[in-house]
């Protein structure tokens, strides 16, 4: 309606205004369910990434704990395979870590990793961190994290498919009660030297 003022010298009555800020929202919303719907190629085009609820394979939880005054970060995650039931789990910890997002980043990251040497063919990977997994469903540009998006876009490509999940924190606890205890164990360490 501004734009049509100052352009066009156009006023817009005010029932106008409503009705059209209502379609152009409409138009958004649907929009932004076609960016999210059905499954994404990655630019490898050889792994299928999906940002749905289904769960490709072996279901990975992941989490990071980060420590601001140390920039240390402590990252663990959980495999639950439904057919053998058994999960596996495996950590790391790393020091000169810039944030928590980019400690939740490599956590994802060196699950992934893992997964690709246990040789997966397919995984969904499960985060309570919001923001990067709509940073790697949506494939936006996030500066902070974009050197660790692009090398989890290039380990997703071993995979014949691979999904990434936001969960709640209620349901990644084991994740990450692992990535403190990682964090812990670093900051425990004595130093040698």
């Amino acid at each position: 309606a501004r734009n049509r003022l100052l352009f066009e010298d156009y006023h817009m009555k005010e029932g106008e205004v409503v009705s059209t800020a209502i379609s152009e929202a409409r138009k958004w919303q649907a929009a932004q369910s076609l960016k999210t719907q059905g499954p994404k190629h990655n630019l490898s085009g050889k792994a299928l990434i999906s940002s749905r609820r289904s769960f490709l394979g072996p279901v990975c939880f992941v989490d990071a704990s980060w420590q601001a005054t140390t920039h240390i970060g402590g990252m663990g995650w959980i495999f639950k395979d439904t057919e053998s039931g058994r999960p596996v789990t495996n950590t790391t910890n790393r020091s000169h870590v810039a944030s928590a997002l980019m400690a939740e980043a490599l956590a994802v990251k060196a699950a992934i990793s893992d997964a690709a040497l246990r040789n997966f063919m397919s995984m969904s990977v499960c985060s309570d961190s919001k923001v990067l997994m709509d940073c790697i469903n949506s494939r936006s540009r996030c500066l902070e994290v974009q050197s660790v998006l692009n090398d989890i876009s290039a380990l997703s490509a071993s995979f014949e498919s691979i999904s990434f999940h936001f969960v709640s924190r209620s349901l990644n606890v084991e994740a990450d009660s692992l990535a403190k205890r990682s964090l812990l164990d670093f900051v425990s360490q004595p130093i040698v030297g």
